[in-house]
C-alpha cells in the first residue's frame, strides 16, 4: 500500500505573521481555526505575570522583605551571641499567626545555632528557655503586648 499526502495527517502550518502583543513579526504556529496570532514569548510573558501576581508569590515577597528587616534591625548581628554569619530571622509567635506574621515585633535575627541546632539554647529545641530570653531582653510588658497582639487578633477571625 502507498501512502500519499492525502493519507497523512495534516500539520500545522508554519509561516511568518505580526503578533498583536509586541506587533514584531515572528514566526507563528496557527491551525484552521485562527485565533489572535501571539508569540511564544508574549506567550510566556504573561504567564509569568499571572503567576507573580498569585497570592503565594506576593507572600513570598513580603517574608523575604520581613526577614530582610528583622536583620537589618538587629545590626545583622544573631541577638543572642554576636555572630554574623548564617543568620536567620525567627518568629517568636508562629507563621501561621497572620495577625503578626509580618509584624517586625514578631522577629529576632539569630544565628543558624542558636535558631534550630543548639541543645543548649535554640529557639526550636528549647522554647520555654528562649521565651524567657526573650522576656529578658525585650521586657515583659513589650511580650504581653505582642502576645496580647497575637491572641487577640486570632480568636476575633
Amino acid at each position: 500500500m502507498k501512502y500519499t499526502k492525502k493519507s497523512q495527517t495534516k500539520k500545522p502550518k508554519i509561516t511568518h505573521k505580526v503578533c498583536v502583543k509586541c506587533g514584531r513579526k515572528r514566526l507563528i504556529k496557527f491551525f484552521s481555526n485562527e485565533k489572535a496570532h501571539i508569540c511564544n514569548d508574549c506567550k510566556r510573558r504573561s504567564k509569568r505575570i499571572k503567576k507573580q501576581s498569585s497570592k503565594g508569590y506576593l507572600i513570598k515577597k513580603l517574608d523575604d522583605k520581613w526577614s530582610l528587616e528583622v536583620k537589618e534591625r538587629a545590626g545583622h548581628k544573631c541577638e543572642y551571641c554576636g555572630k554574623t554569619t548564617t543568620l536567620n530571622s525567627h518568629h517568636i509567635f508562629s507563621r501561621s499567626n497572620r495577625a503578626v506574621r509580618h509584624d517586625l515585633d514578631n522577629g529576632v535575627c539569630l544565628c543558624v545555632c542558636h535558631h534550630t541546632f543548639c541543645s543548649n539554647f535554640s529557639a526550636h529545641k528549647t522554647p520555654t528557655e528562649f521565651v524567657e530570653w526573650i522576656k529578658e531582653k525585650r521586657g515583659k510588658e513589650w511580650y504581653q503586648r505582642l502576645r496580647t497582639k497575637a491572641v487577640k487578633i486570632k480568636f476575633d477571625n
